[in-house]
């Protein structure tokens, strides 16, 4: 990673985020009904839109080599929300496997590039995704050196400054 260093993501407002996306993105039997369905228009231009933000946390979810649940809640969760559900979950998993190649033949920091140049423009979006990778790195209560550099890495890759970082993880924190 370039010079980057470790940031604290343990906050009130990151845990707020992070309990939010994984009761949202906990699997529901019964609201998780699944049947084959053609792709819209709606669901590919949905796909794209959301695309950044769930590869940035598939990053982070990878970071230590190991899948938890939790992790993928969070995740489940904030791609319910980013799409107001109109995404099911067989397309978050074709969108992980993506994911998953690209990051074996191109590695974290060239993803991170591809993913910083794409959401650079948009402040909301950069700092979106910041978040969301935070969330994930604590979703399992715990956030390990990897984790913590991986964030600072994201926020520098994605042009979120060091002080917007901490104004980030503070806000909401009371």
């Amino acid at each position: 990673m370039i010079g980057v260093t470790a940031v604290n993501i343990d906050t009130g407002r990151i845990r707020r985020l992070r309990d939010a996306l994984i009761e949202g993105g906990r699997v529901d039997a019964a609201a998780d009904l699944e049947g084959d369905r053609p792709a819209s228009r709606g669901t590919r231009a949905s796909l794209e839109r959301v695309a950044p933000f769930v590869e940035t946390m598939y990053l982070m979810m990878m970071a230590d080599d190991e899948v938890g649940a939790l992790e993928r809640d969070a995740i489940r969760g904030a791609m319910r929300v980013l799409t107001h559900g109109l995404l099911q979950d067989s397309e978050l998993e074709e969108l992980t496997q993506q994911f998953e190649t690209l990051l074996h033949e191109q590695g974290v920091e060239a993803r991170l590039q591809a993913i910083g140049s794409r959401i650079c423009a948009d402040r909301d979006d950069r700092e979106t995704a910041f978040s969301l990778a935070a969330a994930v790195a604590l979703a399992d209560n715990q956030v390990l050196t990897e984790e913590s550099l991986l964030v600072a890495s994201i926020a520098e890759w994605y042009g979120v400054s060091g002080k917007r970082c901490r104004e980030l993880l503070q806000e909401l924190q009371s």
